[in-house]
């Protein structure tokens, strides 16, 4: 009896055996699609694209491009500097034309590069011709390059000035070359030019002309001549704060104009 009674249980238990496999695979299957429909509702589809935002964002607002300012570097004696006769601080000219810009609501960055007694071969205060002071000193970003003067180069031979000149506007397409070029000549303090100043800017416009450089003429322009006197100093040589305003009023609308072409 008792061995049977023993046969009868171990029996039963190999009956519950496959049942209870079953029951354990269903539950593992179960497990499974859970697990895989909380994946898929937080990865999205099986694609690998996220779900869609179903709200309305803000586009990211856009980033301002930095504005342009022309830069206008302006190279002369000490006409573009200033004296004990004026010109000082905001009465100089090149500050005078700068302000011209901001109120016409045409910002610019302007660079003086004075060379108190110097030229285009004549050495001044700093030891440098023109032509070494640009290479110097004068930015390669420009956009305008002024030349300003100069009465300084005294009494020169016709091929030794046109040469200096030649040279000068020829480096600087090379050290700027984006820029506008505008050239200035010399001025004298009244009408009476002498005849080496009016030699030497002869050569000045014939090496601008032969470079393809615009050219200012201001003896032929008649700059100071006729004037009153309040416009140079005791000194006979340099402008008064008048003066520079003066100049102001003659360079501004060349900048200008110039200035206004750069957008065409």
């Amino acid at each position: 009896m008792p061995t049977r009674h023993t046969t009868r249980r171990s029996s039963r238990v190999r009956s519950r055996g496959p049942r209870i496999l079953g029951l354990m695979v269903l539950a593992l299957a179960a497990v499974l699609l859970s697990l895989y429909a909380l994946s898929t509702s937080q990865s999205g589809p099986a694609t690998g694209v996220a779900p869609r935002d179903t709200g309305r964002a803000a586009p990211p607002s856009a980033v301002p491009e930095p504005v342009s300012v022309p830069r206008i570097e302006i190279l002369g004696d000490s006409y573009v500097g200033s004296s004990a006769e004026g010109g000082k601080g905001l009465s100089n000219w090149t500050s005078l034309v700068g302000t011209r810009f901001h109120g016409g609501s045409t910002p610019v960055e302007i660079n003086p590069v004075a060379q108190p007694g110097s030229g285009y071969i004549a050495r001044g205060a700093t030891g440098l011709v023109f032509r070494e002071a640009a290479t110097q000193r004068l930015s390669p970003e420009a956009d305008v390059v002024l030349v300003f003067g100069s009465r300084n180069d005294g009494r020169q031979s016709d091929p030794v000035m046109y040469e200096a000149a030649r040279a000068l506007y020829s480096d600087l397409r090379t050290l700027t070359p984006k820029a506008q070029i505008v050239v200035v000549g010399p001025v004298w303090v009244d009408g009476n030019v002498p005849d080496f100043i009016a030699a030497n800017n002869e050569a000045m416009a014939r090496a601008a002309a032969d470079e393809g450089v615009r050219y200012v003429d201001a003896l032929a322009e008649g700059w100071f001549a006729g004037t009153d006197g309040s416009l140079i100093g005791l000194d006979g040589v340099h402008p008064t704060d008048a003066g520079h305003a003066y100049l102001a009023e003659k360079i501004y609308p060349l900048l200008a104009e110039t200035v206004s072409g750069l957008r065409r």
